[in-house]
């Protein structure tokens, strides 16, 4: 069974700051790892999706990297903005 944890429940940060969140899961035979996120009351919008063999994706201010070792991704948002105030999701799949 498959099993995925993220870092802080809630996070502040204050306007211009960096974000981190950090996404471990338990089963190393993933196909890759996605970062979502949700206003409140909105369905969920995709932000980056990292292949298990890329290990890094860009997008913007937006950065995610995926160590297979260590099972474990890190979000990252540069130069924080009101409307980055959200919650945030990480998924893996095992297959395409």
């Amino acid at each position: 069974k498959q099993h995925v944890n993220q870092s802080h429940e809630a996070l502040s940060v204050r306007e211009g700051d960096g974000l981190v969140l950090n996404c471990s899961y338990t089963d190393s035979a993933i196909y890759f790892l996605q970062w979502f996120r949700q206003y409140p009351g909105k369905g969920l919008t995709s932000l980056l999706l990292i292949q298990a063999n890329q290990g890094e994706q860009i997008s913007g201010r937006i950065k995610a990297s995926l160590d297979k070792s260590s099972r474990n991704s890190v979000f990252y948002i540069a130069a924080s903005q009101p409307s980055d105030s959200a919650t945030y999701f990480c998924a893996v799949r095992h297959s395409a």
